[in-house]
Order: C-alpha cells, then sequence, then structure tokens
C-alpha cells in the first residue's frame, strides 16, 4: 500500500478559514493497522503526519487527506477479546437507555463506524431497533453473521436511500472513535441531523486532546485521525452546525475507555455562537510537539537502558504501533503481542518487529513486558500473571514513560 494518495489541505476542516498553524511533525510513520508479511517488509506505506491548529476556530487537525478506501477495506480493528471494553460498551446502551429512552417502546439507533457489531448488539439487548453502517468488508461481514444489520459503506447523504424504510429516520446516532476519522465532519453532522428524528439524540466517543497534551499521547496522531477536539472545540463544532451539548458527564471517569471524550447532544434548529479561547488553545498545543519529542526521547532511553533485559511490547493496536514506530531504539524490543493479532505471521510497519498472540509469551518469555494498551492495563496483568505466571513486578505502562510526572 506504498502508493497511498495524498492532499494537502488549504483551508479548516470545521470552519474553512484558511488560517492554518502547524504545531506537531512526526517523519514517516505508517498506517496503524497496515501489519505486513515478511516478503513485504519496506513496502508499506510511511509519510509525515502535521497537525495543525485553526487560528479562526482553535480545531486540531492534520493537514493531509489520506485516500482510505482500500484501507478500510482491509479493516479488522474489534474489541471482542476485552472485557472491559464490552463492560464499557453494556454501560454506555445502559445509560442511554435510562437516561433518554426509558419511556420509549424499541427505539431506533443507528452506529457509524459500527465494527463488528458489539455496541449495537449492547443496544439491541435493551430492546433497541439496530443498524449500523461500516466501510470495513470484513467487519460489517462478520457483524451481518451475528444479527446485527450493517451496512457495508460510508456514511454520507446517500446512506438513507439504501437503509431500510424503518431506519429513513432514527432516534439516536452514535459513533465511537470514528468521527475522528471523518475528513469532512462538518458534511456529516449535516447528515446526521437530516436523519435524526425532532428529539434525536447524537453520542459521539473521541479521543480527547487535553488527555493527549497532559500525557504526550503522540501515539494518537495517525494518517487515519484527521480532527482532534477538547470539550471546548466539540461544543464550538456542534452549536455550528444545528446540535446542542447535552452533556459531557454520561459516564464516570472510571467508567471510560482511555482517552475518551464523550458527549451527548441533540439536534436545535439554528445554529449557536459558542466562544472559544484561541489564543489559549493555540499556546496549549505550541509547545505539545517539544514535550513530544522529550517522551520520545525518555521511551528511547528507558530501551536503552534495559537492553540486557528481554523485552516486549504489548498491544499492536495504534497506541503500540505508533509509538514504536517514532523510537530510534525499537530494535530492543524482542516482539509485539496481542490478545486479538490480525493474522500470523504478521509483522509491525516500519518497526517491522514481529506480531504474536499473547501465548508467545509462554513459549518464548519476557523479562519485561511494555504495555501499550495502558486503559486495559489492570486486565492484562491480571490475565499474564494467572496463565503465564509472570510476576507484577515485570510490567510497566508506557504512561510511565510518556508522562514527564512519571519519568
Amino acid at each position: 500500500m506504498s502508493s497511498v494518495y495524498q492532499n494537502k489541505i488549504s483551508s479548516c476542516r470545521i470552519c474553512g478559514s484558511n488560517q492554518l498553524k502547524t504545531v506537531i511533525h512526526l517523519a514517516k510513520m505508517p498506517f496503524t493497522d497496515e501489519f505486513i508479511s515478511s516478503d513485504q517488509l519496506g513496502t508499506e506505506f510511511l509519510s509525515d503526519i502535521d497537525i495543525a491548529v485553526c487560528k479562526q476556530c482553535a480545531c486540531a487537525q492534520n493537514i493531509n487527506d489520506t485516500d482510505m478506501g482500500a484501507y478500510y477495506q482491509d479493516y479488522t480493528y474489534s474489541v471482542q477479546s476485552s472485557g472491559f471494553a464490552l463492560s464499557f460498551m453494556s454501560t454506555l446502551a445502559e445509560r442511554i437507555k435510562s437516561n433518554y429512552f426509558s419511556n420509549k417502546t424499541a427505539p431506533s439507533i443507528l452506529e457509524i463506524g459500527s465494527g463488528t457489531g458489539e455496541q449495537l448488539m449492547a443496544f439491541k439487548k435493551l430492546g433497541f431497533r439496530v443498524i449500523g453502517v461500516e466501510p470495513s468488508d470484513k467487519l460489517s461481514e462478520y457483524a451481518n453473521s451475528q444479527e446485527i444489520k450493517t451496512l457495508t459503506t460510508f456514511f454520507d447523504e446517500n446512506t438513507t436511500q439504501i437503509v431500510d424504510p424503518e431506519f429513513r429516520t432514527v432516534d439516536a446516532i452514535v459513533t465511537s472513535y470514528t468521527f475522528d476519522h471523518i475528513p469532512r465532519p462538518v458534511e456529516v453532522l449535516n447528515n446526521i441531523h437530516k436523519i435524526l428524528n425532532d428529539d434525536g439524540l447524537l453520542i459521539i466517543e473521541v479521543h480527547n486532546l487535553e488527555l493527549i497534551r497532559q500525557r504526550n499521547e503522540f501515539c494518537l496522531f495517525e494518517h487515519e485521525h484527521y480532527t482532534y477536539l477538547n470539550e471546548r472545540t466539540m461544543r464550538y463544532l456542534l452549536n455550528q452546525n444545528n446540535f446542542d451539548v447535552v452533556t459531557f458527564k454520561l459516564l464516570e471517569e472510571s467508567e471510560k475507555r482511555a482517552n475518551s471524550l464523550l458527549v451527548v447532544a441533540k439536534k436545535a434548529n439554528k445554529s449557536n455562537i459558542s466562544e472559544v479561547d484561541v489564543l489559549n488553545e493555540i499556546h496549549l498545543l505550541d509547545s505539545l510537539n517539544n514535550e513530544i519529542n522529550k517522551s520520545i526521547s525518555r521511551i528511547d532511553n528507558w530501551l536503552n537502558e534495559n537492553k540486557k533485559y528481554k523485552i516486549v511490547a504489548y498491544g499492536a493496536g495504534g497506541r503500540g504501533i505508533m509509538t514504536i514506530a517514532a523510537l530510534a531504539n525499537s530494535n530492543y524490543i524482542q516482539y509485539i503481542v496481542d490478545k486479538n493479532p490480525k493474522s500470523d505471521n504478521i509483522f509491525a510497519p516500519k518497526s517491522h518487529l514481529p506480531v504474536y498472540g499473547i501465548e508467545r509469551l509462554a513459549e518464548n518469555r519476557a523479562d519485561k513486558i511494555l504495555i501499550f494498551s495502558f486503559g486495559y492495563y489492570n486486565e492484562i496483568v491480571s490475565e499474564l500473571t494467572s496463565k503465564f505466571g509472570y510476576t507484577k513486578d515485570q510490567f510497566i505502562s508506557i504512561l510511565e514513560l510518556l508522562e514527564p510526572a512519571n519519568a
């Protein structure tokens, strides 16, 4: 996939201004999910990631448009193997039901980027009528096999023309870690507004830029992500596009996944003026690139200091792949494990580290396990200690190296 087409944008994805200031630069980074075989080493897509902030609306964004059509056809991300993620989905569905639909029989809900259908399954169990929209052939095929009706397509103005009549308008739309993958968010919000019932709800979960900044979590700056929002800029975006924020507090922090910004919004008849302190937002992001470089150096230094040990990375998701791709000392990592690897005999893009299932930790034991999936840290440690006899002092969370206070 090395011949992927990219185009640099000239105007803000949110407000249309041409006043974009680049604040983050990561050189020659891969896609998060383009795992390769041994005969494909060196052919993977690599390109710089540049993140800008708009001087007009303060929204942070990727300045490159990347042709993702073929990539998403083969995309296979799933949370089926994570107990915490499945618990989160059940809690989210229950809270939406109890807070907003307790008196409504069989409310309808559409999910944008529905994956293998776990979130919709949680809603279905509570009596919702559900339908998913998912561009990945593999994920939508699996969801349909589980009797979660899923359309294999991108969500756009034509979606209402291909869904069953009962879903031409819906009571709720949910999109979880998908909205930030959308290059034209304003167009999508306009299309959402058209098919939501007058009292309909929009539930969006994205990565929280505020937490990215606080943790120096540069791995979440990806080719696949186009926008980066915090509560302030999310409110601005929604208000400008005929939605009112209902709450950012639907779930407690302990109930959320790592780095989650979760918002519930409702339709409004007109856009509202929402003020953002643009200078403050720019100031907060201006120094982030320097802090990111310091975090990368901390991880590289830790790997160098511990190179006498057999170090294994846990987590072949975006956090692991992108963090490792930015390192100079990734060769001190022996291999990567994941509970749900994409397939057998694969290697991570750029670093070319082999990726295995967690059983590899029994066959080829590690001295230290660096956990990139820190949101599931306790779950991972519990499983590996009980299954394979590892001890708690053998684990380290990547957060301990990313954040200055923990270094």
